[in-house]
């Protein structure tokens, strides 16, 4: 949680490094101390959407660290209700792109006017080829039934973003307008899809803009901007 001010209250730059408690680790079982650099992760500050993608295959090791990374999201009651699924076999991939394609033209088609102009405007096509151009997918499915279990999924894939970034790795959160996918992957009717994660070296290197804090950010109360104060 992010400190807040109050009235009559101010926070103070240390002069000090800031002693934390160590953790245990609990795979090897040894202590550690967090990192207290004051600043956020990179990953964070540089992951961006890739929706194009160089044909070179990716380690397996890098996949295997994006998954764990999905595995340790916290989760509603720790229930962990998610199931990830990886992909990489050529027809495979053609078969789930078929059916997201064929899935978005449907959406394409009942979506409301706005809808419609909004993803002209941002060239949001029905044509997906990153699903079949990303050496791997992710596709993450869920238990609907588990507690909280929308949210903790997306916990999840939010980990499994940031990893992939830090491996040097493009990725993409697509969620398919109502696609028939468990079939193709034998998935059982409990479960629900959350997103398929392209994964792959990409292509892009634009960068997005982000909103200012202001817009999105508020201190106490809605609409009111105002930072702690550093002496």
């Amino acid at each position: 949680m992010c400190p807040r001010n109050s009235p009559g209250r101010t926070y103070r730059r240390r002069e000090e490094p800031l002693r934390l408690a160590s953790h245990i680790d609990e795979e090897s079982g040894q202590a550690y101390t967090p990192r207290m650099d004051h600043e956020i992760l990179p990953e964070i500050r540089s992951r961006r959407s890739r929706r194009t993608y160089l044909p070179e295959p990716i380690p397996e090791a890098a996949v295997e660290r994006i998954l764990d990374a999905g595995c340790s999201a916290p989760s509603g009651a720790n229930q962990q209700p998610w199931h990830m699924i990886v992909v990489d076999a050529p027809e495979t991939k053609r078969d789930i792109r078929v059916a997201c394609e064929r899935a978005d033209v449907t959406f394409h088609e009942n979506a409301p006017a706005e809808v419609r102009r909004w993803m002209t405007e941002h060239s949001i096509t029905t044509d997906k080829p990153f699903l079949t151009d990303a050496p791997v997918l992710i596709a993450v499915f869920y238990d609907p039934k588990a507690p909280y279990a929308l949210h903790s999924v997306w916990i999840a894939v939010g980990f499994m973003l940031l990893q992939a970034t830090r491996e040097g790795l493009g990725s993409l959160p697509y969620t398919p307008s109502g696609a028939s996918v468990k079939a193709l992957l034998d998935v059982p009717d409990r479960l629900q899809l959350a997103a398929i994660l392209p994964i792959g070296f990409s292509r892009d290197t634009t960068r997005q803009s982000r909103k200012p804090p202001p817009e999105t950010q508020s201190w106490n109360r809605y609409g009111v901007s105002h930072k702690p104060v550093t002496l």
